[in-house]
């Protein structure tokens, strides 16, 4: 009898491990089930959003290269997340307030800060990207936003990865990102003359370099407000924003 209860006893351990094995075994596999389907819609919201909202998904996009980049906590991480859906709970760092023009503030300014006439130089220009000019300068409606105003720039498409020369000799002024512009890099060309490369998806060139005409400094990107590979070409004399179309076809 001791025999059998001994049998009995061993018999509903081994049950019971099997149960709590079970158990375990539904609850990793009901855990991945849910796991799959959140990646899914995770997926499926963010095609979404691309297709209604490019520009909300453009500022995602970058947060999210912002964060990976970034040694932040959760807490952080999480209010950047949210502030692509309720603008204002973070306020813009003072590079970014000091450098978010680009397609955003700069583009919708007073005409006083552009100049339409005619641009002509002493020296030859090198074109920065060889493609199709997609956008020229002057009055359009942002194809982000909407609105009407000044394109203050020409837009040239071009494959992702494709070398960006210096327009003129130059010193690299200023590098940076943000959400408008993307990766840019600011050259300074002597006389009051600037030249503002957007968009990038690499800068080569360092800041305070030292930069020779027709020298690698970017590569074209899709980074920042922008709907595809591009460059965005600036010129700027004298503070005023001018049509760089004029020195692009006289080339």
């Amino acid at each position: 009898m001791s025999g059998f209860d001994e049998m009995y006893s061993d018999s509903s351990v081994r049950k019971n491990k099997k149960k709590k094995k079970d158990k375990k075994s539904d609850w990793l596999v009901s855990l991945s089930s849910a796991q799959l389907v959140l990646a899914v819609i995770g997926v499926v919201l963010v095609f979404a959003l691309s297709k209604m909202s490019p520009m909300t998904f453009s500022a995602l996009r970058d947060e999210f290269n912002i964060i990976m980049q970034t040694d932040m906590s959760i807490s952080e991480t999480l209010g950047r997340i949210r502030s692509v859906f309720l603008p204002g709970v973070i306020q813009p760092s003072e590079e970014e307030s000091t450098a978010s023009g680009g397609e955003d503030v700069e583009v919708y300014m007073a005409e006083d800060n552009v100049c339409f006439a005619p641009l002509d130089t002493t020296v030859k220009m090198v074109v920065p990207v060889n493609g199709e000019i997609t956008s020229r300068f002057g009055y359009r409606n942002h194809p982000i936003t909407g609105k009407f105003g000044i394109h203050n720039g020409t837009d040239i498409a071009a494959p992702e990865g494709t070398d960006i020369l210096a327009a003129f000799d130059g010193r690299v002024e200023e590098i940076g990102f943000n959400k408008v512009r993307g990766n840019y890099i600011l050259l300074s060309h002597g006389g009051e003359t600037k030249t503002l490369y957007m968009h990038c998806s690499e800068i080569i060139a360092p800041e305070g370099a030292v930069v020779r005409q027709g020298e690698v400094i970017a590569r074209v990107g899709n980074t920042g407000w922008s709907t595809g590979p591009h460059l965005h070409f600036s010129i700027t004399v004298g503070g005023k924003y001018c049509n760089p179309e004029w020195l692009i076809n006289d080339v």
